[in-house]
C-alpha cells in the first residue's frame, strides 16, 4: 500500500514545476500528457513523459488543500488526470500561470504572464484550482473517529486528522478491490 503523504501536496506551496513533473513520472508509465500549456494566442502545446516506469503500482492517494499551488497542482492533475491517483481534500489555490520573469537593474523584478497550465484533462488551473475527488471536514468522520480513539491508547494529531483517516480509508477500498489507482 502506498500513501503519498510525507510530504502531502496539502503543505506543499507550489515550487519549480519541472520538480513536480519530475515527481509524477516516478508515479506514471508509459508517454502520459503530464500538463498542458497553453500561451497567449491559445496554442496548446502538451508536456508528456517519455518512456516512464513507475515505482509500483500500489492504489495511491494524494492530500490536497488550498496551500497546494503551482508545482503541486501540476502534479496532483497529472497523477490525477492520468487515472493514477485518487485525490483527498480540499480544493487547490489555483495558480497555473507560466511566468518570464527579468531582473531589473535595481535588483527588482519584472513577472510576465505568458502562458497558463491547464491538467492533461484539458481543466484550467489557474484560479481555479483542482477540486478532490474526495472532500473531507473535520465531522465526516466523526464516528470511526471516535471508535479509533477508544481502541488506541495515544492517537498523534496526524492519526487523527479526518483527511488523514479519509485517504487511508480510500486507499483501503482499493486494495479490496485489488485494483491499482
Amino acid at each position: 500500500m502506498v500513501f503519498f503523504s510525507p510530504p502531502s501536496l496539502s503543505i506543499f506551496q507550489g515550487g519549480l514545476v519541472k520538480a513536480g513533473l519530475d515527481v509524477a513520472q516516478i508515479w506514471l508509465d508509459g508517454d502520459e500528457t503530464l500538463v498542458n500549456a497553453v500561451d497567449r494566442e491559445g496554442h496548446t502545446l502538451p508536456i508528456n513523459m517519455v518512456d516512464g516506469h513507475a515505482i509500483t503500482h500500489d492504489p495511491l492517494v494524494v492530500l490536497v488543500n488550498e496551500g497546494s499551488a503551482s508545482a503541486s497542482e501540476i502534479l496532483a492533475g497529472a497523477l490525477h488526470d492520468n487515472g493514477r491517483a485518487i485525490l483527498v481534500g480540499h480544493k487547490t489555490f489555483g495558480k497555473g500561470k507560466i511566468q518570464s520573469v527579468t531582473e531589473l537593474h535595481d535588483g527588482s523584478a519584472l513577472f510576465v504572464t505568458v502562458a497558463k497550465y491547464l491538467s492533461p484533462a484539458l481543466h484550467d488551473i489557474d484560479h481555479v484550482g483542482i477540486t478532490p475527488d474526495v472532500q473531507c471536514t473535520t465531522d465526516m468522520l466523526s464516528s470511526p473517529k471516535e471508535s479509533l480513539l477508544k481502541n488506541k491508547s495515544s492517537v498523534s494529531s496526524l492519526e487523527a486528522d479526518s483527511c488523514i483517516m479519509v485517504a487511508e480509508h480510500e486507499l483501503d477500498v482499493q486494495e479490496s478491490r485489488g485494483t491499482a489507482s
